[in-house]
């Protein structure tokens, strides 16, 4: 039904994943859930992807005093599976590509690189 196929996602198997993702980042997550109609796993689950699909993989300056929590997230299959062929072709670890995908797509990255 190709109406609802540009109104929704496909649903997919979602696995719950501990993630060290930094506070500020998490923070941020947070305030974009409360603005749209979409959960903090949404949000970050969408930041993966465009990580994944894009590999625009960015090194930031770590912040002074920058504090990272667990937090367990319920990540799309899809995602884990792309994180995991991220993780063995670039040799960076999860917990980087998670906390790059969620600052890329708050530095505009994603969007600066459609343009």
């Amino acid at each position: 039904m190709q109406f609802f196929d540009s109104k929704f996602r496909k649903k997919q198997r979602k696995l719950r994943r501990n993630y060290d993702i930094i506070d500020s980042l998490y923070e941020k997550m947070e305030e974009i859930s409360n603005e749209y109609d979409a959960t903090i796993p949404d949000v970050f689950n969408v930041c993966v992807e465009a990580l994944i699909q894009t590999e625009s993989i960015i090194f930031y300056d770590k912040e002074k005093e920058e504090i990272t929590a667990p937090h367990t997230i319920l990540i799309w299959e899809s995602n884990v599976k792309g994180l995991e062929k991220l993780n063995e072709k670039y040799g960076i670890s999860m917990r980087k590509l998670v906390n790059i995908a969620i600052r890329n797509a708050f530095e505009n990255v994603y969007e600066n690189k459609n343009k």
